[in-house]
């Protein structure tokens, strides 16, 4: 397993294989904890001069579970990797250390967890596991919402019961988007009990569901690459007002 320190310059629409610095000690840290067989390199993206904050960046779903699909074909793991590269983009513009759970179409278990029935429940804990690693660190899911009647849209920011700063970082989120693109959305941020994510992460974290793909106007946006820069900017100013405000 490979871990890269890469300037925030070399981040593009996906992963970028140059490094710029490599890091033995965090290397180490990493190796110890995911052990020394992987599928893909674990890429930690910092800016030269990085803030002490450290944001997790999930993309849901991935590899043979594509989450669900828009009424025009799109997707959702293809959407949700989309807009997390460009949140972790624009917080390493502005000096944040940003550690992505995956950075390429495919389910986080490990080859000896490679069993009909295990994969899903092995992929979300794996991904907790990255929060266990830095218990600092804020993490937020990347996700599509998806639901039967087609009149349903705008973003919704789910939050961890298991920890008591999530909730404002809901809020800063669902506010800053509202303020910023949705000024129609009327929605209010969710406790998201009973979502494995949310139950089982001790950090300050949160699911954020970008738009419903069951939407026909919201699903051919979200495909939109302005519009992607538009909500994950929205998105990126919620998580900085949230780590200002504490």
């Amino acid at each position: 397993m490979k871990i890269f320190v890469v300037n925030a310059r070399r981040v593009k629409k996906r992963v970028i294989r140059s490094c710029v610095i490599i890091v033995p000690l965090i290397m180490a840290f990493l190796l110890l904890s995911f052990g020394t067989k992987s599928k893909e390199d674990i890429y930690i993206y910092s800016s030269k001069e990085p803030k002490e904050k450290i944001i997790i960046i999930d993309p849901g779903h991935g590899g043979e579970d594509a989450g669900a699909t828009g009424v025009t074909g799109v997707v959702e793991k293809d959407l949700n990797m989309e807009i997390s590269l460009l949140i972790g983009d624009e917080l390493i513009k502005r000096g944040y250390t940003v550690i992505f759970t995956r950075t390429s179409d495919r389910l986080l278990y490990k080859d000896e967890e490679n069993i009909k029935g295990m994969r899903k429940i092995s992929d979300l804990k794996n991904r907790c596991a990255f929060a266990e690693e830095y218990p600092n660190a804020i993490f937020i899911s990347i996700h599509m919402n998806n639901f039967g009647a087609e009149k349903y849209s705008g973003l919704q920011v789910y939050y961890s019961d298991s920890n008591e700063e999530s909730e404002s970082l809901a809020k800063d989120i669902q506010n800053a988007v509202k303020e910023n693109l949705q000024k129609d959305n009327t929605r209010n941020v969710k406790n998201g009990k009973g979502l494995y994510i949310l139950d089982n992460c001790k950090a300050t974290s949160v699911i954020v569901e970008c738009g419903f793909l069951s939407n026909r106007v919201e699903c051919e946006k979200l495909s939109e690459k302005e519009y992607q820069k538009e909500l994950s900017l929205s998105i990126v100013y919620g998580i900085i007002e949230y780590i200002e405000e504490n």
